[in-house]
């Protein structure tokens, strides 16, 4: 069974926080507010969650909506929760190219690499 993590990002302070669980979240929250220790209150409208995949790139490290991720060959893709049922893409940057992580071995047959996210690293998304 796939381990249901969020990240955030703090609009406010461009600060990405996390990950936490659902049941850590329950328990930070208090009227529209979030509190954590190591940053103070934010509102929860500030936030923007970021859904953990359940998959880790070729360093361990967990990749969540919104990463971009590199294999060398191929060109690099974001993370994208498609609504229509498909769950987590691949979207490659500067394409409507995307691939399904479903049955997966993407992640471990090409070598997926995190390089940044959508949010602290946007010039990552720019094509040349």
């Amino acid at each position: 069974m796939r381990e249901i993590k969020f990240r955030a990002w703090d609009k406010k302070v461009h600060r990405m926080l996390g990950p936490w669980t659902i049941q850590e979240i329950s328990g930070m929250s208090d009227g529209g507010f979030i509190q954590y220790a190591w940053h103070g209150i934010t509102e929860i409208d500030d936030l923007v969650f970021r859904v953990y995949t359940g998959l880790r790139d070729k360093n361990g490290k967990e990749i969540y909506e919104g990463d971009i991720v590199n294999n060398g060959p191929l060109a690099p893709a974001w993370v994208e929760w498609l609504e229509e049922g498909a769950g987590f893409i691949f979207r490659e940057v500067g394409s409507d190219e995307w691939w399904s992580p479903n049955g997966f071995s993407l992640v471990t047959e090409f070598a997926w690499e995190i390089i940044g996210n959508i949010y602290e690293n946007p010039e990552l998304l720019e094509t040349k």
